[in-house]
């Protein structure tokens, strides 16, 4: 009966949620994510950057519930699902990285890239 007379009674919906916490700590873990990712192939780096990818991507999804239900301004969830869009396709790019990765361990291409920066 509260929530219906509170419902009625006109009270202003709750203010909303601070992103910008997550925002910079997720948009971080992308910034120092990506050049992992990117030199993954060759400096044996795909690993770290991948699963910092990924708790970048589990972040932002997670937060996807909270924009639906509206608990964030339009500005802070635009951001937040263009993070997550972001992080998606770099997460693509990583599993096609250590796939790539995989391949050439299977190959001598290890061997002949250190062996000339060694020598």
């Amino acid at each position: 009966m509260e929530k219906v007379d509170a419902l009625f009674a006109g009270e202003p919906p709750p203010p909303p949620i601070e992103a910008a916490p997550k925002l910079r700590l997720i948009r971080g873990a992308l910034i120092v994510a990506a050049p992992l990712d990117l030199l993954g192939v060759f400096c044996w780096t795909g690993v770290p950057g991948a699963a910092l990818t990924l708790w970048a991507w589990l972040q932002a999804d997670g937060e996807m519930a909270r924009i639906e239900a509206g608990e964030y301004d339009s500005d802070d969830a635009a951001a937040m699902m263009r993070l997550r869009v972001v992080s998606g396709w770099l997460l693509g790019f990583c599993v096609l990285s250590l796939l790539l990765q995989a391949w050439l361990l299977t190959t001598s291409f290890y061997n002949h890239l250190w062996g000339r920066f060694l020598s």
